[in-house]
C-alpha cells in the first residue's frame, strides 16, 4: 500500500516540476522585447506614448497615472503609477524618464521605493514603416545584473543560477505586461476595441 502511495507522490512532484519547467520555458521565450506595427505616424504614436494622460488609457487596465506636469514627458519626470481593478490589490510603482528623443526613443526607469534602485528598464524604439510606426520595447533589469556583478564569482554556482533564473523571470514579466500595453497603445490609436488580456 505504502509503495502505491509513494510513487503516486513521486509521479504527482515530478508531473508538477514538469509544468513549472514549461511554464517557465514557454514565459521566458519571448526575450526581452516586445514589437508591434501601429498604422500611424512617429509623430503621433510618440505623443501617445510619452503622454502621462494618454499613458492611463493604454496602461493596464485601471491604471491611474500622476505625473508633475500636463504635456509631454521631458527627462527627468517622475509618473507615480497605480495599478489594478476591483477584487485585485492595488500596486504602486514610480518610473522616472531616463531618456527622451521626440518621435523615436523613450526610455523609462522603474525605481524601487525603499532603495531608489532601479530595479527595471523599459526602452520604447520608435521606427517609421511607410505610413505605419514599429515600436520595439526592451526591457532590462539593471537590479539584478548589478547584483550579479557585485557578487562576482563568490556567489557559486546555485547563486548564479537563481540570479539567472530570476533575472528571466523578471523580464519576461516586464515584456509580457508591454506587449499587452502595446496591444493597447495600437487598438487606441487605431481606433479598435482594446484587449483585456
Amino acid at each position: 500500500m505504502w509503495k502505491w502511495i509513494v510513487g503516486g507522490a513521486l509521479v504527482l512532484v515530478v508531473a508538477l516540476a514538469g509544468l513549472g519547467w514549461l511554464g517557465y520555458r514557454k514565459l521566458t521565450a519571448g526575450g526581452d522585447s516586445a514589437t508591434v506595427v501601429i498604422a500611424a505616424s512617429p509623430e503621433r504614436v510618440f505623443t501617445s506614448l510619452a503622454d502621462p494622460d494618454s499613458m492611463g488609457v493604454w496602461m493596464a487596465a485601471g491604471s491611474q497615472i500622476a505625473a508633475s506636469h500636463h504635456g509631454l514627458l521631458v527627462v527627468g519626470d517622475t509618473l507615480h503609477v497605480e495599478t489594478g481593478n476591483s477584487g485585485r490589490p492595488r500596486q504602486r510603482y514610480t518610473w522616472t524618464v531616463a531618456e527622451v528623443t521626440p518621435d523615436r526613443l523613450l526610455v523609462l526607469q522603474m525605481r524601487a521605493d525603499t532603495s531608489d534602485n532601479v530595479v527595471a528598464t523599459r526602452r520604447d524604439s520608435l521606427v517609421p514603416a511607410g505610413d505605419s510606426t514599429i515600436v520595439i520595447t526592451t526591457i532590462a533589469s539593471p537590479m539584478i545584473d548589478e547584483m550579479r556583478t557585485r557578487r562576482g564569482d563568490t556567489s557559486g554556482k546555485v547563486g548564479g543560477v537563481l540570479l539567472n533564473f530570476g533575472s528571466k523571470v523578471l523580464t519576461a514579466a516586464f515584456r509580457v505586461v508591454s506587449e499587452l500595453e502595446l496591444k493597447r497603445l495600437k487598438a487606441r490609436l487605431e481606433g479598435r476595441p482594446m484587449p483585456t488580456r
